[in-house]
């Protein structure tokens, strides 16, 4: 699906810049970040661990969307608006993390846990690239 496809479909909308949704969402965010932070995370609980710090970004990712005047129903539409509206987003790197999400969370696929430290890793340093552009822009 492409982003023209996103907004046929009505899965990207127009909406209007909404501060405290913003504020609300970046805590969340950030609440996530640090339960992952501080979890006793081994081989057992890695893919949980993994999943939630993927919802902290997509968390971060619907805020910065927000910002820009859309609300984004998708999680591959997210990812397309996104390639429009921010340059050199990682646009893989997002989209292999939310297909391992999806393989967690769908499909009860696990992931090893050296696998699922350098995915925790790259969430997060993805989302403070997006917090960092959502301060700035």
């Amino acid at each position: 699906m492409d982003l023209d496809d996103c907004l046929r479909k009505g899965l990207i909308k127009k909406t209007r810049v909404d501060l405290e949704l913003i504020q609300s969402l970046v805590e969340m965010a950030q609440i996530k970040e640090d339960a992952v932070n501080n979890a006793e995370i081994n081989q057992i609980n890695i893919s949980a661990y993994v999943s939630l710090a993927y919802d902290a970004l997509r968390e971060a990712l619907e805020a910065f969307c927000v910002k820009s005047g859309y609300k984004v129903l998708s999680h591959v539409c997210i990812g397309e608006l996104l390639k429009k509206l921010v340059d050199n987003l990682y646009f893989e790197e997002f989209d292999r993390v939310r297909w391992i999400r999806n393989s967690i969370n769908y499909y009860g696929q696990k992931v090893d846990f050296d696998q699922g430290t350098e995915l925790i890793k790259k969430i997060f340093a993805i989302k403070k690239e997006i917090l960092a552009r959502l301060q700035s822009g």
